[in-house]
């Protein structure tokens, strides 16, 4: 069937082509990461507890926090990726000695991930 220039049922059929071939290469929704600020709380237990809270987001991928005292030091970095996920790295220095991990976690939130050593200092990752 040869279509007209202004042939209607074409013309439907092109754009129905169209929308078709263009929501076939969009990227799909559900794969997206979150573009939401994101609170994150960071709970160290070593020789103490202490509590750390950092946003991140769509303009501010990055955050940190850093504590150091005289006894103590601790240093945190989030990043969250294009993929949907936070990246972590983080490190104590105390008495004890010292211990440092790099991790990477799903974006969720509620989501909570307890990270570290066995019988040393645990860092709990909770997405608010």
């Amino acid at each position: 069937m040869a279509c007209g220039l202004l042939d209607v049922r074409c013309m439907k059929t092109l754009a129905a082509s169209l929308v078709v071939a263009a929501s076939l290469c969009a990227p799909a929704l559900a794969d997206a990461p979150p573009r939401a600020d994101l609170k994150i709380r960071f709970a160290l237990r070593d020789t103490s507890t202490t509590s750390f809270d950092v946003m991140v987001g769509a303009g501010n991928p990055c955050a940190t926090a850093n504590e150091k005292h005289s006894d103590r030091e601790v240093q945190l970095r989030a990043c969250m990726t294009d993929a949907g996920h936070l990246d972590v790295s983080w490190s104590t220095r105390s008495a004890w000695g010292e211990y440092s991990s790099t991790s990477s976690l799903p974006i969720t939130r509620g989501a909570a991930a307890e990270l570290g050593s066995a019988n040393g200092p645990r860092l709990t990752v909770t997405v608010q």
